[in-house]
């Protein structure tokens, strides 16, 4: 008899795997008659739904387990990058502020909008080296004034939208204009002595000017 129960309860351990109610009362009739369990008493077949219903439980917690620990990994392997993006995302913040640390050492202006072609002499002013010669080729760059232009008084300093500042080189040259204009346009060619003509759009007079870090302004 106990060999009898042994079978028949490993057979029900088989095939209840996947039951989700108790296993002996979702048997049919001939199943149930067929695998001779009519023969076991009331207690034999309580005793062999609990190793039933034990060893389902014992399934569902180890799947648990499963789910939990692919979950924590998952969660370990979405934190692990979320810090590496992090690190580049500093990494190129750094290298950005060391490269602009380098540029305001240098001196050197801000950098012109994408896809204006600077001339050549403007490229020469950006390291001093001759910000006071006359340049071979006198094409001019142009550019916007910053803000409201109203006339020069000696000292003014006119600085353009892309960073660079040029200072007014005859100090007794006071001019004002009106209406004022807003970010006007503005065009700088290279004098015939030293220094620059600054041409301002709709304006019929023309300032000298120097670049802001020029020798002459030290």
């Amino acid at each position: 008899m106990k060999k009898c129960i042994m079978t028949l309860g490993l057979l029900a351990l088989a095939v209840i795997a996947r039951a989700d109610a108790g296993f002996l009362k979702t048997l049919p009739a001939d199943d149930f008659a067929s695998a001779g369990l009519q023969k076991l008493t009331p207690g034999e077949l309580a005793r062999l739904e609990a190793l039933v219903q034990l060893y389902k439980t014992g399934e569902v917690a180890v799947a648990r387990q499963q789910v939990e620990a692919q979950a924590s990994a998952s969660r370990q392997e979405a934190e692990q990058k979320i810090i590496a993006a992090e690190g580049k995302a500093r990494d190129a913040e750094a290298k950005a502020s060391e490269v602009a640390l380098k540029a305001r050492e240098a001196g050197a202006p801000a950098a012109a909008a994408p896809g204006r072609k600077q001339p050549g002499w403007f490229a020469a002013l950006l390291t001093l080296q001759h910000a006071s010669e006359k340049p071979e080729k006198e094409e001019p760059l142009e550019g916007r004034l910053t803000g409201d232009f109203d006339g020069w008084n000696g000292r003014t300093v006119f600085r353009l939208q892309d960073g660079t500042r040029w200072v007014q080189q005859n100090k007794t040259d006071i001019y004002a204009y009106a209406p004022v204009l807003h970010a006007p346009k503005v065009k700088i060619t290279p004098a015939a002595m030293r220094g620059f003509w600054l041409e301002i759009e709709g304006v019929n007079r023309n300032v000298r000017v120097v670049p802001a870090e020029s020798p002459e302004q030290k």
